[in-house]
């Protein structure tokens, strides 16, 4: 009688070509003409952790990962090699490739499925570093004719103060003044994207980023949505972060944005700063810890693919939001030796934390 995991024609087979083929260091398998998995080999069972008779009877469809972008499973009755997401029994995923040859003299055909995880996530961040590096050209091009026309508005605004600015009229004064407002607030974005574009580090020092936040939030709340409410926790005793205040702000503001679309029924909106103890390896300076800002929605969330490319340049999709803006506050956090971390599921809101090194205990006094 046939073991589990195996198929009566694979009796067809001799005991010392079995025994070779479960000795295969690398994981593989075992199919018939149609493709159906009819042995798997323990490297293969290590490989997906799932045993070989549940591999025969549910196929590749077994390890193929639930949230995968490809349109169908991969053909095992096909010659040459096939890349698809995986997913082990503990819900790990990798990326698997799968090649098959004939078995010469049976009907059978060997499988063999290797973990290309590493390829292709040095092959993504190729590719995600050439696209940040067109996006950079883009930026500064958009960023210098900007400019240009930036300094013909505030020409004219100043010219408008010298003639104007004596007269009374409420109108007259509040367009003065919100003109002028405005033309300095677009003359730090194009300084921000000319400085993101030219990869400028910029100026740091030690910061209290609860006062970053309080002060942000009182600015942004007369402008938020109806229907979003926004809640400020602050931490007691935060040390002082080594950042930039005015790319804080710039990168908040991004993200803010970006929760407010992904609410468009309404919501909670949470700016909130947070603390990492000593010994934090994830920052340059781990031995004095790092401090961040947590910008937190109720919206609809990511679903993993999106949440996979959500710090991608030219990133467009709407589904919760979120675009290319996420790929210059990560060039504004690197830049600050900072970090940019995402949490989001589908309907469950989305969580962004900025992390910067903490200053030194010298700097708060």
């Amino acid at each position: 009688m046939a073991q589990p995991g195996t198929d009566p024609h694979a009796e067809a087979l001799s005991p010392e070509t079995r025994a070779l083929f479960d000795a295969l260091p690398t994981p593989s398998l075992l199919l018939d003409a149609q493709g159906r998995i009819r042995h798997a080999n323990p490297a293969l069972e290590r490989l997906t952790a799932q045993p070989a008779e549940a591999l025969v009877r549910q196929g590749l469809d077994l390890i193929k990962a639930p949230h995968a972008q490809t349109p169908h499973t991969p053909d095992p009755a096909r010659n040459g090699a096939q890349e698809f997401p995986a997913a082990r029994a503990d819900g790990t995923s990798f990326w698997a490739c799968l090649t098959t040859v004939p078995l010469p003299g049976t009907p059978f055909r060997i499988g063999q499925i290797l973990d290309i995880t590493t390829r292709r996530e040095a092959e993504g961040a190729l590719a995600l570093s050439r696209q940040r590096e067109a996006l950079g050209l883009l930026t500064n091009s958009v960023a210098h004719e900007f400019n240009n026309f930036l300094q013909i508005l505030i020409g004219y605004i100043d010219g408008l103060k010298r003639r104007l600015g004596d007269r009374q009229e409420p109108f007259i004064q509040r367009a003065i003044s919100r003109s002028a407002d405005a033309t300095e607030r677009a003359a730090i974005l194009t300084r921000q994207l000319l400085a993101y574009s030219r990869r400028i580090a910029p100026d740091v020092r030690a910061v209290d980023l609860d006062a970053i936040v309080a002060d942000l939030a009182a600015r942004i709340a007369p402008d938020l949505p109806a229907g979003i409410r926004l809640t400020v926790t602050p931490t007691a005793g935060l040390p002082r972060a080594i950042s930039n205040p005015t790319q804080i702000e710039f990168a908040v503001r991004h993200l803010v944005a970006n929760a407010c679309e992904a609410m468009p029924s309404g919501g909670t909106l949470t700016l909130s700063t947070f603390r990492i103890d000593p010994g934090d390896r994830a920052m340059q300076h781990p031995g004095e810890g790092s401090v961040g800002i947590l910008v937190a929605d109720t919206g609809q969330g990511m679903s993993p693919e999106m949440l996979a490319r959500a710090l991608a340049p030219f990133q467009t999709s709407r589904e919760a939001g979120r675009g290319a803006g996420l790929a210059i506050v990560h060039g504004l956090m690197k830049r600050q030796n900072g970090t940019i971390t995402l949490d989001s599921r589908t309907g469950a809101g989305t969580e962004v934390r900025l992390s910067f090194p903490a200053a030194p205990d010298r700097t708060l006094h």
